[in-house]
């Protein structure tokens, strides 16, 4: 069988129907049409899921027209390793080829004609993963709808680095190895997957790091690090701090991180884990614990909070308030 994961076939087949049916199956519910009369159809689909995660590989032999409307569920990277895609997304139209991905975020309308000879390499992220994965990583908030810039440059050097990761993937799905039958290697390869995109990718998630639009000087982050040292118990936003210091959110974000090398709810973050470690220095096991203390500090991901507690002091949490 032809193409990447060739191991992992779902389906090959010249009729229509039983793409359309199959590829559904996959993803989605969705129109397939040929845009020719004459065209032919010779479809390939491989596939594998790790997690929340699936690759996949998908061509379809001569051009065709694919209408999911919205896909729901998931995200969808698109990364032609051949020929080329138009991919209509919300109002944008991305004009996909070697040189530029396309990312459809999981409201968003989409509709895609794909050239004759057009291969895929298609990444599939689940729609709660990764807005949980966002939500975990902006101080305590619940999750919510994370949307992405569609147009992903693959020649930028961050979305490279991302792109080898997937390629990591690929290559332990395509060897055979065992390692991915592990639930913990799996869930790592996932969350590596899910955070690397937010990081390298724009999007409207705190996590995210968007491209700044203009620099913003010291001023705009000493007025946030001041605010954020006043009051760390605040349920801050990157909006409210960026109103805060008179600019827009993705120039704070830029600020911050050519200042500290992380965004301002990173800072926010370890300001709260430092109270939360003075609480348990001052604090006794007979008067509170560490999940009061944790949870009045905005981390309400117990394991997370002690996986980033260990790193910070040598220690874990509870060791800290046992300690007198």
């Amino acid at each position: 069988m032809t193409g990447l994961l060739r191991h992992h076939n779902l389906i090959h087949t010249r009729d229509l129907y039983e793409a359309r049916e199959e590829v559904s199956r996959a993803f989605c519910r969705h129109d397939l049409s040929l845009t020719s009369r004459t065209g032919r159809l010779d479809v390939v689909h491989n596939g594998v899921r790790v997690g929340g995660v699936g690759l996949n590989y998908l061509r379809y032999g001569d051009e065709v027209r694919i209408s999911p409307g919205k896909l729901n569920a998931f995200y969808l990277v698109q990364v032609p390793i051949a020929g080329r895609a138009a991919v209509s997304v919300g109002d944008t139209t991305v004009m996909s080829d070697r040189n530029r991905a396309s990312l459809v975020s999981p409201l968003q309308p989409v509709d895609m004609v794909w050239s004759d000879g057009c291969e895929q390499m298609i990444i599939y992220l689940d729609r709660r993963a990764v807005e949980q994965f966002a939500s975990e990583n902006a101080a305590g908030e619940h999750p919510k709808e994370v949307v992405f810039e569609p147009a992903v440059d693959t020649k930028a050097p961050a979305i490279r680095s991302w792109l080898r990761i997937v390629g990591l993937l690929r290559d332990e799905v395509e060897s055979g190895s065992t390692l991915l039958e592990s639930a913990l290697a799996s869930i790592n390869f996932e969350q590596l997957l899910i955070g690397g995109l937010l990081a390298a990718q724009p999007n409207s998630s705190e996590y995210g790091i968007p491209i700044s639009r203009g620099r913003v000087g010291n001023r705009a982050v000493k007025i946030v690090t001041d605010a954020i040292t006043a009051q760390p118990e605040r349920t801050w936003r990157v909006t409210e701090l960026a109103a805060l210091a008179g600019v827009s959110p993705r120039s704070l974000q830029g600020a911050f991180r050519r200042e500290y090398g992380v965004g301002p709810m990173e800072v926010l973050r370890r300001a709260r884990l430092e109270h939360a470690h003075s609480d348990l220095v001052a604090g006794s096991p007979e008067g509170t614990s560490v999940t009061e203390i944790a949870m009045s500090w905005g981390f309400f991901h117990l394991g997370r909070f002690a996986a980033t507690y260990r790193e910070r002091y040598r220690e874990s949490p509870s060791n800290t308030l046992a300690r007198k």
